[in-house]
């Protein structure tokens, strides 16, 4: 009888510890989902930013044409 209060003893000691293991783990599970949804935000700001600054460059390459142009004429 002894012996299996010992067993239980220790089931019950591991079972604490895999208790403890998981809400860490849950934790750290979320910081996780919250730097990847901040990783994303900045990913999505730097795509609009890079699709402005290509924009940006279109017109001003239409402007040294178009500047090109009027000096050709001249």
């Amino acid at each position: 009888m002894k012996d299996l209060a010992e067993k239980f003893a220790e089931v019950e000691k591991r079972v604490k510890s895999i208790v403890t293991e998981n809400r860490e783990l849950k934790g750290r599970l979320t910081e996780l989902e919250q730097e990847l949804t901040q990783v994303r935000s900045e990913a999505q700001d730097f795509e609009h930013f890079h699709g402005k600054q290509l924009h940006i460059r279109e017109k001003i390459e239409r402007i040294l044409h178009s500047l090109e142009a009027v000096t050709n004429k001249e």
